[in-house]
This record gives structure tokens, sequence and C-alpha cells, in this order.
């Protein structure tokens, strides 16, 4: 297995029916993905040790990624309308050896414009995935 650092992730987003890179990708985050379990112990329990089933719900946590922000980048622009959408908006996330890609719709939850001195007009994003994700 190659082990490597975070340079190289690739973030993409619908831009005219096609997935695009996101420009200026600074810091993401990957999803995590969670399986809903529920405590079903009873007072018979063998050495009363918790048991919990499968309650049949998973789902793909959202997740945040800072931006280098230029609001005329056609990527960005797309994620200005995902945001003033109530649709989601297909999106994948690539590890950075490309070996993984987790494809998604999802809603563009928050935007935080950060314009702080001595650094860069910045943008943080938070996405929430909705439905089934596709890993290839």
């Amino acid at each position: 297995m190659a082990e490597q650092g975070g340079f190289g992730v690739i973030v993409k987003i619908d831009v005219s029916a096609t997935l695009t890179a996101v420009a200026g990708l600074l810091d993401v985050d990957f999803p995590e993905f969670e399986k809903y379990v529920a405590d079903m112990t009873d007072h018979s329990a063998p050495g009363g040790y918790t048991e919990y089933i499968s309650t049949g719900v998973r789902e793909v946590k959202e997740f945040s990624m800072t931006l280098a922000w230029d609001s005329s980048s056609a990527t960005h622009t797309a994620i200005i309308a995902a945001f003033d959408s109530d649709s989601t908006v297909n999106m994948s996330i690539e590890d950075p050896a490309g070996s993984e890609v987790i494809a998604f719709a999802a809603h563009i939850r928050k935007l935080g414009r950060i314009a702080k001195q001595r650094d860069g007009y910045k943008c943080t994003v938070t996405v929430q995935p909705s439905g089934v994700p596709s890993i290839t």
C-alpha cells in the first residue's frame, strides 16, 4: 500500500454536466461514513455486555474544504449555484494516488469567506453528501 500526504487530493463538482476539479483547493477533510446501530441490551445479556443491532441506516458525514477563493472561477460559481439551489449537485473526491474515488450527490451547506491580514482571500465550504455514494 502506497502512503503519501494529502497533496494531490482532487475534489470535483458538476460544471455543465462535467465533473470538474475545484480550483484553488488548499485543504480538505475526507467525508466519514457512519453506520447507525441501536442498543438492544436486555436484562439477560451475556455477561451484562451491551448488544447492538444495525438500524439499516448509513450516512456519509459532512466535510469541509478551504479554497483560495475566486468567485469568477467556473467551479466556485458552481459552488455558489449549488448553495443557492435546493437540489443536490454531483461531486467527487479522489485520494492523492488516484486509487480511490468517492462520487456522491451533495448539498453545499455553508460558505464562509476568510479575509485575514497577510493572507489570501479564502472560503471554507461545507459539503453534505446525500444518498448512496459510489466508491471506485
